[in-house]
């Protein structure tokens, strides 16, 4: 009963939240911080295509918003999750130029893998990689490129090393052993057996 009551809480002030943002960014429309704080409330909402569009029209404005970059991994992250590979890459490279992480390079290395470009995707993982070695995600993404570039001992290695520093994702889990079973059958004539 409490849980639905807090539940039922946050989402009416969120609702009261973006309404309030609305009318202010409706008055002074040229207020870029206006349509970021939309932008939030809207993410936070799970309103993915909604906070798209405001830190869209957010980072279109001449006058920066606070924390531009906070919006740009947010907007990126956002472009993964609908699919929009290469509008990710281009926004997640523009947070790298502004300030490098392992999380800016992931999200390089996920959009390159995502559109095919497995060389570019390693770079950026091998990055992300430079500056946090036990980040499982990027171990797990660097797995995936090893396996489509059936590099196996690699690809072994890598998943290994996912697990050692506790890859949780089960989606991208499912993935690596898809693209192993795959790998695996592919190369089932010849003597080797991967070990994964």
């Amino acid at each position: 009963w409490y849980q639905r009551r807090v539940r039922e809480a946050v989402v009416s002030t969120q609702s009261t939240g973006a309404s309030h943002t609305h009318q202010a960014g409706v008055l002074n429309h040229t207020n870029p911080a206006c349509w970021a704080l939309l932008g939030h409330i809207q993410y936070l909402g799970d309103d993915l295509k909604g906070a798209r569009d405001n830190y869209e029209r957010t980072l279109s404005y001449e006058a920066p918003a606070p924390n531009t970059h906070s919006i740009r991994l947010r907007l990126a992250s956002i472009y993964l999750q609908l699919q929009q590979y290469q509008a990710a890459k281009n926004m997640f490279l523009l947070a790298c130029r502004d300030s490098p992480s392992c999380i800016t390079w992931l999200g390089v290395g996920i959009s390159c893998y995502r559109l095919g470009e497995l060389s570019e995707a390693e770079l950026a993982l091998s990055e992300a990689n430079i500056l946090n070695n036990t980040d499982a995600e990027v171990w797990g993404y660097l797995s995936l490129v090893c396996l489509k570039t059936n590099r196996k001992l690699e690809a072994e290695q890598s998943y290994k090393y996912s697990l050692r520093v506790g890859l949780k994702d089960s989606d991208l889990l499912n993935e690596i052993k898809t693209a192993q079973k795959k790998l695996v059958s592919a190369t089932a004539p010849c003597s080797t057996a991967l070990r994964f």
